[in-house]
């Protein structure tokens, strides 16, 4: 015997767990958080005359441990932000995720440098704080688009001491009906050997 339920129509949703959805035209959707990017650069200590940046992170610059480098003083916490950061990344922003992934491996005892490279993030934030996923669906299945960076870590001089620099970056994306519905930007958890080992594990991983 079936039973039924009492159903009720919202109508439209507008917003869902501090996400934003907007309808536009051609039936595509877009999701934003443009609430929760305001409280991290307000917690970064940002204003309306901090500089903005085009790209959240240096494409030439890869971080490190840098156990040498200068302490990291700030007025706001580190870890939090990473967590703000993270939860931003993985709902609507993965243009970040490869950016949030460096800065999130060295929450444990940050530097000066790890510090630099949030604060670029949030710049770029401060120049695309309204911009989202923008969703268009079409009549598509299930479909992986995945990369690797063959040791784009490595770094002779920190090898002795942190092994991670020898490992490739995993990057991977997954869609349905055309549309992204999760992604990842991470470094791999074993050693290649080669460029075709990298892309394997990644796509491993992505599978």
């Amino acid at each position: 015997m079936a039973e039924s339920f009492e159903i009720t129509d919202e109508g439209e949703v507008d917003e869902y767990l501090g996400v934003k959805v907007e309808r536009l035209q051609d039936k595509r959707i877009k999701m934003s958080q443009p609430y929760l990017i305001e409280q991290i650069l307000k917690g970064l200590g940002f204003n309306e005359r901090t500089k903005v940046k085009r790209t959240p992170a240096i494409t030439s610059k890869i971080l490190h441990q840098d156990k040498e480098g200068e302490e990291m003083q700030t007025d706001w916490d580190y870890r939090r932000i990473i967590g703000q950061l993270n939860f931003l990344e993985k709902s609507t922003r993965p243009d970040i995720s490869y950016a949030v992934h460096q800065c999130a491996r060295f929450s444990s005892n940050p530097k000066a440098s790890h510090k630099m490279a949030v604060l670029r993030i949030g710049r770029y934030h401060m120049a695309t704080r309204s911009e989202g996923l923008i969703l268009e669906p079409n009549n598509g299945s299930l479909e992986l688009c995945f990369d690797a960076d063959f040791s784009g870590n490595w770094k002779a001089a920190n090898a002795h001491e942190d092994r991670a620099t020898a490992k490739s970056q995993t990057g991977y994306i997954i869609k349905y009906a055309g549309c992204p519905i999760t992604w990842a930007s991470k470094i791999q958890t074993k050693t290649a050997l080669s460029t075709t080992e990298a892309e394997f594990i990644a796509l491993s991983e992505g599978l």
